[in-house]
């Protein structure tokens, strides 16, 4: 999965899978990812649009709902200060947590303590664990999604079996 540059064109990557090996120790599977359409198409200026793809490998027709830039840049953007501010947080929740954690507790405040504690270790914990995450996936969102299969009636389906959005 490549980060790519949200500009006034998107590129739908749909992949095919080709094949899956199960191995002793993981399943490798591989994909077929064609880029459409070549050379990209105008996003819609006003609200989300469906567009209609077909797999050049299986031939099979799908939709994709594609965002506008400005949707796709927020979205993008929110993801990246969220997880900024996830990983701020640990500027406060682990000196919090140091300390709670050297003070000692009366008898009948262990409760209390405990519970601050808990949770500051719970923050923590999101922070660290969350903010790099989102940081990492923030540029991934490119403002194509929902991807369905259309079948011979005419309707969507959510059942894309061997088919996946990169």
């Amino acid at each position: 999965m490549g980060k790519f540059p949200i500009d006034d064109r998107y590129v739908v990557s749909l992949g095919c899978r080709v094949s899956i090996e199960h191995g002793p120790t993981g399943t490798k599977v591989e994909w077929s990812v064609a880029h459409l359409p070549k050379g990209g198409s105008p996003r819609p200026a006003t609200g989300d649009r469906e567009v209609g793809i077909i797999c050049p490998r299986c031939r099979r027709a799908f939709s994709v709902r594609v965002e506008t830039a400005t949707k796709a840049r927020v979205k993008q953007r929110v993801q990246r200060v969220l997880g900024w501010l996830l990983l701020l947080s640990l500027l406060v929740t682990v000196p919090l947590l140091i300390q709670q954690g050297g003070q000692t507790v009366e008898e009948g405040h262990d409760q209390a303590a405990v519970a601050d504690i808990g949770l500051l270790l719970t923050l923590a914990a999101v922070g660290a664990i969350v903010g790099p995450s989102l940081l990492a996936t923030a540029g991934l969102h490119h403002g194509v999604k929902k991807l369905r299969y259309l079948g011979d009636d005419g309707r969507k389906s959510v059942w894309v079996q061997g088919h996946r959005l990169f």
